[in-house]
């Protein structure tokens, strides 16, 4: 990669993360429930999981909460519970909803610099988001999940499985995007999203001090369910 390449590259890169929280703030926010507000199955089995792991009166994360759409269930459970977000629009709506549910404006890769949060949570959900995580910014989340969890606390997350049109453009990108990246272009800077091979993704859970305890695959998404090293 040349000098001028990288350039175009980290350009590139501020200009999404900047993009992505204002789409969903103007975009998504006050209409996401209305088309996407239903927990499919397995991701309903997987919070399910996640919450029989962690103690009753015990903490979660829910990283990248958007509306809180996980929250009643794990609320129900005798859970307490935190919402990050990198967008202000998703949090309003979640707090609107969910007044006993505290939600901090806090994007994914700035997680790892909160040193108010570390070792703080007994489990943390991050679902439905990381397709919107660079390649760049992976090793810099999954450290600030390990950052912010307990050791030996579970963490559930999602990798999206891209359809066979875009499976196709991810792997014949244009710069400045590389393998695996795809934009759609649109009146409001484009949706973006990366879809990781799953066998760098399991070097990247590694990486961060994971061991992965179960990996299943359903309703457009791998599903993994991991545990900090203790």
């Amino acid at each position: 990669m040349t000098a001028d390449t990288a350039s175009d590259r980290r350009a590139f890169l501020e200009r999404r993360r900047a993009l992505g929280a204002r789409r969903m703030d103007e975009i998504f926010a006050d209409r996401y429930d209305e088309h996407w507000g239903h927990i499919n199955e397995t991701h309903e089995e997987f919070v399910k999981a996640l919450i029989d792991m962690t103690p009753r009166g015990s903490t979660l994360l829910d990283a990248a909460c958007g509306t809180g759409k996980y929250a009643p269930m794990i609320l129900a459970a005798g859970r307490a519970l935190i919402g990050i977000d990198r967008s202000a629009g998703m949090l309003g709506e979640a707090a609107r909803k969910l007044p006993g549910m505290e939600v901090r404006q806090l994007s994914l890769e700035r997680l790892a610099g909160t040193a108010d949060l570390v070792a703080t949570f007994d489990g943390l959900l991050c679902v439905d988001a990381m397709e919107n995580v660079p390649p760049e910014d992976w090793p810099v989340v999954l450290t600030g999940f390990a950052r912010v969890l307990k050791p030996g606390a579970p963490l559930y997350f999602t990798v999206e499985i891209p359809e066979d049109e875009d499976r196709i453009q991810a792997a014949q990108p244009s710069p400045p995007l590389v393998n695996g990246e795809v934009l759609w272009p649109d009146d409001h800077g484009g949706a973006y999203h990366y879809f990781p091979q799953l066998d760098q993704t399991s070097l990247w859970v590694s990486a961060a001090g994971f061991t992965l305890a179960r990996l299943a695959e359903g309703d457009g998404y791998y599903h993994l369910l991991a545990s900090l090293t203790s």
